[in-house]
């Protein structure tokens, strides 16, 4: 019992709790993802669920990877993975988005406001 408390009171025990939560808490926001995708009716409202929880999930995916393993190396390995991350999702659920309005694949009566009308 006391090397277990031992190991927990060093920087690698602390850390591995760390990550562990951190773990935990992306994976919760992904499930969410997942079952948003799946529950939800039409695509708008799927990008939604999609990109925001999912980003999030895997940013601390990637800060569990980093906080668990703890060198420069695996930080400058997971930084751009994380920036092409925040930058590409947003533009892809943008072009999702369009195309789902192009084809007139949404619920018009759920818009409070379609820009898109002529």
């Amino acid at each position: 019992m006391i090397e277990i408390l031992e190991s927990f009171v060093d920087g690698a025990g602390v850390r591995a709790w760390i990550a562990l939560g951190l773990m935990l808490i992306a994976a919760a926001l992904s499930l969410g993802a997942a079952v948003g995708i799946v529950r939800f009716r039409d695509p708008l409202v799927r990008l939604h669920a999609m990109a925001k929880p999912q980003v999030l999930g895997l940013a601390l995916a990637l800060a569990a990877v980093v906080v668990a393993v703890w060198t420069w190396t695996a930080f400058w390995v997971v930084l751009p993975v994380l920036v092409f991350q925040l930058f590409l999702v947003p533009v892809s659920t943008h072009m999702i988005a369009r195309a789902g309005l192009r084809s007139n694949d949404y619920r018009h009566e759920d818009l409070l406001v379609d820009d898109t009308e002529d």
